[in-house]
């Protein structure tokens, strides 16, 4: 199934998951809503249905049961990370490809994540006691299952256990997704897929030019593509009466690397900042190893490969970098003639937004070479 069959599945399967979220009797909303995402997945990929199934029954078995112990907790990330990382490496394509026709299971790369981060708070003991069809509706809403965001266990049992009939939020919910389809259909797939992407042959002769533009194109079309899924999902849970976490604010007006990580892909950030920075931050005193340790995570998320551990080296290098200029150098800069604010604004932007479309180019570049290999 291409990614347009796809996105006509998520919407129809989300539709019909509105209707029986407030048409039906409330005892049993949340398994139906989760029956929802198991037809979507059904339809498009039995394989990733039952991955998502099994894990998100055994989950719930070690919560319900109180068997998670510092052993039985490590062992079941383990193989949870494992599988996912096993089957990333043998996929066709990279997570970050866009091509969503791919041998890794449909949404493990956002699910495995959720599980994860369940069996975290479990053992923590910060989730308010639930049943079985409110885990799986979490797990299965239907919205999120192939591109995310990875919103969290207990803030949507919250939202589960509040939600009430809200006419100003189901227009804002359908004023979302209408909104993440114009990205998707309008911006990412016509005006950039169609339109823009083929003048590149225009600038074949040209190894700077045109592969300056072609990464800026990729980029922008990743950014339309992925964010448009999340507001999607974002309208559609808005339209059920779930505050789901916000995954983009404008990353484009990032002022430096730092400040951009925490405007794109919120969910996947905030969730290496929990679970990869601050542990491994108690465990060694440094916050530059840390954050190191939490962007190369994140970018083996994306693809199992040199290209992605360096770029997400790249990326946590670059934050350090900044980290320790603006602790060291912030006080001596800001002692220097002042300038139009809107001038240092621009200036910070520009280099922010050619800082990640280099980390691009070089894997890119990459893939380039070791394909040639």
């Amino acid at each position: 199934m291409g990614e347009q069959g796809l996105l006509e599945m998520v919407l129809l399967w989300s539709a019909i998951a509105v209707a029986v979220s407030w048409l039906l009797p409330q005892r049993f909303q949340p398994l139906l809503v989760a029956a929802c995402g198991v037809g979507l997945l059904a339809v498009v990929s039995p394989g990733s249905l039952a991955l998502l199934a099994l894990a998100s029954v055994g989950t719930f078995a070690l919560h319900r049961y109180a068997l998670l112990t510092r052993t039985v907790l490590l062992a079941s990330i383990t193989a949870i990370a494992g599988t996912y990382l096993m089957l990333l490496g043998m996929s066709e394509h990279s997570v970050s490809s866009l091509d969503l026709r791919v041998v890794l299971p449909l949404g493990m790369a956002f699910y495995a994540l959720r599980l994860i981060h369940y069996l975290f708070e479990s053992y923590q003991g910060n989730l308010r006691p639930h049943r079985l069809d409110e885990y799986l509706c979490y797990q299965f809403l239907p919205g999120t299952l192939a591109a995310g965001p990875i919103h969290r266990c207990d803030e949507f049992l919250r939202d589960l256990r509040r939600r009430r009939w809200d006419p100003p939020q189901f227009a804002r919910g359908a004023q979302r997704v209408l909104y993440g389809l114009v990205k998707l259909v309008v911006l990412g797939n016509y005006l950039i897929g169609e339109e823009l992407w083929p003048l590149l042959a225009q600038w074949a002769g040209h190894p700077l030019a045109g592969g300056y533009l072609s990464v800026l194109l990729f980029w922008a079309k990743l950014y339309l593509l992925f964010s448009g899924y999340s507001d999607v999902a974002i309208g559609f849970g808005a339209l059920m009466g779930f505050n789901i976490r916000e995954n983009f604010h404008w990353p484009l007006l990032a002022r430096n690397i730092a400040d951009f990580w925490q405007r794109w892909h919120i969910s996947l950030s905030s969730w290496c900042r929990d679970y990869i920075f601050t542990p491994v931050l108690s465990v060694t005193r440094k916050p530059y190893v840390a954050v190191l340790a939490a962007m190369i995570v994140l970018g083996l998320w994306h693809d199992l490969s040199l290209r992605y551990l360096l770029w997400g080296a790249y990326h946590g290098t670059g934050i350090a970098a900044f980290r320790w200029f603006d602790a060291k150098a912030g006080q001596r800069i800001e002692a220097l003639p002042a300038a139009p604010a809107a001038v240092w604004r621009v200036f910070a932007i520009a280099i922010t937004v050619h800082f990640v479309l280099f980390s691009f180019w070089i894997t890119r570049a990459l893939e380039r070479i070791l394909a040639s290999v």
